[in-house]
C-alpha cells in the first residue's frame, strides 16, 4: 500500500508540475480593454493639440499639392509639335534681345558657346534664367542672362501646352561669334524687333 500511496503522490505532484509548468509556458492572457478604450476624447488637452497638428499638416500638404508646379523640360533635340512653334518665338525674342542687349563689354572681343536654361511661366512671365555650361567668360555668362531677362514677356502657352504645363525650362546652346555687322542687315534685325 506504500508503494501506491507513493506512486500516487509522485502522479499527483506529476501532474500538479506539469499544470505549472504550462500555466508558466503559455501566453500571457489579454485583458479586455477598459470602456472607452480606443475612442479619442476631445477634451483632454493632448488629444485636442494632437488632433491640432494632424489638421494643420493635412492642411499644408493639401496647400503645397495646390501650388506644385507642372514643369516641362524641353531642348534643341524635342520632338513633341506642339512645342515647335513655341520654340521658334522663343529664338525670334532672345535673338532680338541679343540683338539690343549684346553686353557692350563684349563686342568685338569676346565670343563663345553657352548652354543656358531660362524658365517661362504659362502667362509668358520670365521666371529665371541659369547657367548650364559657361562660356567661359563671365561677361558673356551674365549677358546671356541679361539677355533672357530683357526678351521677357515671351508668348503665353497655347491651350495644348498649358492643359499640362505651368513652366516651362528651355534648355538651348546660345552660341555668340564675331560677324561683320552691315548696315543694312541692322536695319532689318531692327525692324523685326520692333
Amino acid at each position: 500500500m506504500k508503494d501506491i500511496l507513493q506512486k500516487t503522490i509522485t502522479a499527483a505532484a506529476f501532474t500538479a508540475l506539469f499544470a505549472a509548468l504550462l500555466v508558466f509556458l503559455s501566453p500571457p492572457a489579454i485583458a479586455a480593454p477598459p470602456s472607452g478604450a480606443g475612442k479619442v476624447s476631445k477634451s483632454s488637452p493632448d488629444n485636442e493639440a494632437r488632433v491640432r497638428e494632424l489638421e494643420a499638416e493635412i492642411a499644408r500638404r493639401t496647400q503645397a499639392y495646390k501650388q506644385r508646379q507642372r514643369r516641362k523640360r524641353i531642348a534643341g533635340d524635342n520632338n513633341e509639335p506642339r512645342f515647335e512653334r513655341y520654340l521658334v518665338d522663343f529664338r525670334r525674342k532672345i535673338a532680338c534681345s541679343a540683338f539690343l542687349n549684346y553686353p557692350e563689354a563684349a563686342r568685338g572681343k569676346t565670343y563663345g558657346d553657352i548652354v543656358i536654361t531660362v524658365s517661362i511661366r504659362a502667362d509668358g512671365a520670365f521666371e529665371n534664367a541659369k547657367v548650364d555650361r559657361s562660356s567661359g567668360h563671365k561677361v558673356l555668362d551674365a549677358g546671356a542672362i541679361d539677355i533672357a531677362r530683357l526678351a521677357a514677356p515671351f508668348t503665353p502657352f497655347p491651350p495644348d501646352i498649358r492643359v499640362d504645363t505651368d513652366t516651362l525650362d528651355i534648355t538651348r546652346t546660345w552660341t555668340f561669334t564675331y560677324t561683320e555687322e552691315k548696315e543694312e542687315d541692322s536695319e532689318s534685325m531692327e525692324d523685326s524687333c520692333a
